[in-house]
């Protein structure tokens, strides 16, 4: 297992597209604040400082976590079904099982690689403008450790979800497109249906898909937190069974 895993995490150093999304995010994350911090210097508005930019502008990172896990689920799993590797990985005698593990663990480390550079790059950039700053009264000293620790959790949930959908289609393209359009609908989808079936309420306010909402909250009541980091381990190991399951049964091309 350890070996699968070390030549997943080899392959994803020298993965192409890993590294044409972690350029991406890094020029978006550069480009961003720019933006306000030219339109309020024009305006004469106060520049936002570091610690101010990450607490306003933390859960804008949702939609980079959704975009990259997407991208890289297509291109870094899907792909290999394209080329035959997958079929050769399968056929090497190896437990499917572990090897769909393997695989969700280097991707995850991908993704999770992603979700940090906006709030790090985009952050020490705005530090540099303007200052870090302090952090508003009220929210606590480990309010940055937890943001980004809960954003890693928060990846890896998506990312098994993600490796679930490659095992689905084996296709790039159709990972990354119904990837997207999940991602992006299913809260609307669940909220509408909760409107009529107060069950889908439930099922939404205990998802990782409304909970990864509440990472960038400047304060958490101590109630609320282990459901924070319960719903998305939780996610983690049922999307992961649920990958291994359709892994065992697919037939590989």
């Amino acid at each position: 297992m350890y070996n699968l895993i070390r030549s997943e995490l080899f392959k994803l150093r020298k993965d192409r597209s890993f590294r044409v999304l972690l350029l991406i995010s890094a020029i978006l994350s550069l480009v961003y604040p720019l933006l306000y911090y030219f339109d309020h210097k024009s305006s004469g508005e106060p520049q936002f400082t570091g610690a101010e930019f990450l607490l306003k502008f933390m859960a804008s990172n949702g939609y980079v976590i959704k975009f990259g896990v997407a991208a890289l689920a297509g291109f870094f799993i899907a792909s290999e079904y394209a080329t035959g590797v997958m079929k050769t990985i399968a056929s090497s005698g190896n437990d499917r099982g572990r090897l769909f593990t393997a695989k969700l663990i280097g991707f995850s480390v991908g993704a999770m690689a992603v979700s940090l550079v906006f709030p790090i790059v985009s952050t020490t950039e705005v530090s540099l403008l303007s200052g870090f700053g302090h952090l508003p009264e009220g929210v606590d000293a480990f309010f940055i450790p937890r943001v980004l620790g809960l954003t890693l959790l928060y990846t890896a949930g998506y990312a098994a979800i993600g490796a679930l959908f490659t095992a689905v289609f084996t296709e790039s393209g159709k990972t990354i497109g119904f990837s997207m359009i999940f991602f992006l609908m299913i809260d609307t989808i669940l909220g509408g249906l909760g409107e009529y079936i107060p069950f889908f309420t439930t099922v939404y306010d205990y998802s990782i898909f409304k909970l990864m909402n509440d990472i960038g909250k400047p304060s958490i009541d101590s109630g609320d937190l282990p459901a924070l980091l319960l719903v998305p381990l939780l996610t983690i190991v049922a999307a992961g069974l649920l990958g291994i399951l359709v892994f065992r049964r697919k037939e590989i091309k």
